[in-house]
């Protein structure tokens, strides 16, 4: 090789990178459980049992006396706002090796956050994927899994679902979280498909208006997030955080007085998902210390509203 070619250093694109960020639609902690705002970091959730339901002799004749019943029974559940944190620093090196299109602080930034957004994520996919926790449930193996297209009954699963959460909290399933996975599976079903008129294909497979309706609730999740299951330093092993699990239950748009909803996302009266803090530190002298922060309690306050379908795919 000759002196010149030895010469020639290799230069990084810098109109693209690679790597892979969960993107905002991929996500659902922020958006699953209605949003609710307090000014202290433990307080009580308000509830009511289920006296004022029952059939009660209400029956009265001539100068007899009404019956003193006690219609409303008050409950509380307990609530913290915990707060999460990372911090990473990027020293006066990183500034000056770091070159485009790699840039030292905005890295930082995004990899701390990423952290902090897919521990929440799969925080809240645990809970809602475990059976310990959401004790209305079926776990589907061999021909009766989504995936077996001749054994399966989906509709029948899903009603089944519907049913022991209209039994259990008085309401009606009006969402159901399926991971990517499951819904890819059900978006070919070909019970689905004949359910909406489809016999034989269609195209792309159903939408997820299509599966709203294929199962009569009104709002579909999709979750796409994947995390790395290795350990630090391991090679990465990427899985998915939501399983192969389907989540059936009813969830408001927003919170209020007198509803059903399988629990809410409490936050302080100022907090918002992931705060971002930079600030100039002399140890290394020249660096710049990066903290993000979130602060929240995923309250999951009446698991009567919720049914898991735990395994609907092999």
């Amino acid at each position: 090789m000759s002196t010149q070619m030895k010469g020639i250093i290799d230069l990084l694109l810098t109109d693209a990178s690679s790597a892979y960020i969960p993107a905002d639609g991929d996500v659902i902690a922020d958006k699953l459980l209605p949003g609710l705002k307090f000014s202290q970091y433990t307080g009580k959730l308000g509830g009511y049992g289920k006296g004022h339901l029952r059939i009660e002799n209400t029956v009265v004749g001539g100068k007899g006396k009404y019956r003193r019943v006690e219609s409303m029974v008050r409950t509380t559940t307990g609530f913290e706002i915990e707060g999460h944190g990372l911090e990473g620093m990027v020293s006066k090196r990183d500034y000056k090796n770091v070159i485009d299109p790699f840039d030292a602080e905005k890295d930082e930034t995004i990899g701390l956050t990423t952290l902090l957004l897919v521990e929440k994520e799969k925080g809240l996919a645990d809970a809602l994927g475990s059976t310990a926790v959401i004790t209305q449930n079926t776990t589907l193996v061999g021909p009766s899994q989504f995936s077996d297209y001749t054994g399966s009954d989906p509709v029948s699963v899903f009603n089944a679902g519907k049913t022991a959460v209209r039994n259990g909290s008085g309401a009606v399933v009006n969402c159901m979280v399926l991971e990517y996975s499951v819904a890819e599976v059900l978006r070919y079903h070909p019970q689905l498909l004949d359910l909406l008129g489809f016999k034989f294909a269609k195209p792309g497979g159903l939408s997820n208006e299509e599966l709203a309706r294929a199962f009569n609730v009104k709002k579909v999740y999709v979750p796409n997030v994947m995390y790395n299951s290795a350990k630090e330093g391991q090679t990465a092993v990427m899985a998915p955080v939501w399983g192969k699990n389907v989540l059936l239950a009813v969830i408001p748009d927003s919170a209020a007085k007198y509803q059903v909803s399988l629990g809410y996302n409490i936050r302080l009266d100022d907090g918002q998902p992931r705060k971002v803090f930079k600030q100039a530190v002399f140890n290394p002298p020249g660096s710049t210390e990066i903290l993000v922060e979130d602060e929240y309690d995923m309250l999951l306050s009446d698991i009567s509203a919720a049914y898991l379908i735990k395994d609907a795919i092999a």
